[in-house]
């Protein structure tokens, strides 16, 4: 009858060891203890859409779980865009929807951006998408400056979508096309000067 008490006492002993060594090692972790119930995203969008910041949206491009779309002119998407956004500007909508409409399912978010405090083409790039039934669109207001000063992946150059046809080449010896006053004065939508 002995036994038994003492095999409980080594039992609870090997037990308080084993705990004490855990959070020993845990304190000690750089990255700190493993999250036992982790949230499933630091991000909590509002189902209803509207306006996003910067952070939540640099975190949904490096998860993965956001597409992109650059409501600026394409000479301006050309020049500098949001790594593996689509170059959709709101007067091209009803002519490449259908095209891009397949790259926007399954993701958590549609992303839409402009540059410019002022400048409304990811405003209206946003309500085209929800008038076309996508219930996940947000704007981020002076997207592409703030991306650029938080020194987020960018890309230039890329193609046109497929239903755009290319610009005609120029004759040679023509005079290289101005570029527009976005790229010379920075964070000044070409399209939106005007308004």
């Amino acid at each position: 009858m002995r036994l038994v008490p003492r095999l409980f006492v080594q039992s609870f002993a090997i037990l308080a060891i084993s705990a004490a060594l855990a959070l020993g090692v845990n304190a000690v972790r750089p990255d700190g203890p493993a999250p036992v119930f982790a949230a499933p995203s630091a991000v909590q969008l509002d189902k209803s859409g509207g306006e996003i910041g910067i952070k939540d949206a640099a975190l949904l491009f490096i998860t993965g779980r956001a597409v992109f779309l650059d409501a600026r002119s394409q000479l301006e998407y050309e020049l500098g865009h949001v790594q593996g956004a689509i170059s959709l500007p709101p007067r091209e909508f009803a002519a490449q929807y259908q095209d891009i409409k397949p790259r926007l399912a399954g993701k958590e978010a549609v992303i839409t951006y402009c540059d410019g405090e002022r400048c409304p083409l990811s405003i209206s790039l946003a309500q085209h998408l929800r008038d076309a039934g996508v219930k996940n669109v947000y704007v981020l207001k002076n997207g592409w400056s703030l991306w650029q000063a938080e020194k987020l992946p960018i890309a230039k150059g890329g193609a046109a979508p497929s239903s755009v046809q290319p610009a005609a080449q120029a004759p040679t010896g023509a005079q290289p096309k101005a570029q527009p006053k976005a790229a010379a004065q920075g964070g000044i939508c070409r399209d939106c000067e005007n308004k």
